[in-house]
């Protein structure tokens, strides 16, 4: 299998439930706004704009599915914690966020938490993990733009990750060199394939 064979496939929103549940594996990827996750998952799929970039943040409102090998699906979920985005549509999409994590739990494989590695895990990061785990979903942590770092201030920022994300996964990517997308579309192949 391959992520580069990927597609779009649809874009759900609260309003979605009667077409929501597919019994198929998925992994999601959580954030929080501006830590260069469409440009992650395009490297993913290797190409250039299949997920849309904004230098707009919070532009993600609904949670977006892609289909791998016609198999799987691979989800954007909306971007947590960005508070200027205005209290109302805040809680909407926090409430998407849970709701589709609660509902598809049977079915996720794995759940990608992408950190900035440049400002270390905030504390909703911590908040979303925690619940996470709560719902015992497997987790990685992407640690995203390490390019923009020093091999020193990267060595701190994986110190933090282990303090805060204890015996997790913990892969530190660049989209713009390609580091360790190599190693984590791996472990997205593996959790996809488990039984």
């Amino acid at each position: 299998m391959k992520l580069s064979d990927v597609q779009f496939h649809k874009s759900v929103g609260l309003w979605s439930k009667e077409v929501f549940i597919d019994e198929i594996g998925e992994v999601i990827f959580v954030w929080r706004s501006n830590v260069g996750k469409s440009s992650i998952m395009n490297a993913l799929f290797e190409k250039k704009d299949l997920v849309k970039t904004s230098s707009r943040p919070g532009k993600t409102l609904l949670a977006n599915q892609f289909k791998v090998e016609n198999k799987y699906y691979l989800t954007d979920l909306p971007g947590y914690g960005f508070a200027k985005l205005g209290k109302n549509l805040k809680e909407q999409l926090d409430g998407l966020i849970s709701w589709y994590l609660e509902e598809k739990a049977e079915y996720i494989k794995k759940v990608v938490i992408l950190i900035d590695s440049k400002l270390w895990a905030q504390e909703v990061d911590i908040e979303m993990y925690k619940y996470i785990l709560e719902l015992e979903l497997p987790v990685t942590i992407v640690l995203s733009k390490t390019d923009k770092l020093s091999k020193s201030e990267l060595w701190k920022s994986l110190m933090h990750a282990r303090d805060k994300f204890f015996w997790q996964e913990i892969i530190p990517v660049s989209s713009t060199k390609k580091d360790w997308i190599a190693e984590l579309t791996k472990s997205i192949k593996a959790c996809l394939l488990a039984k």
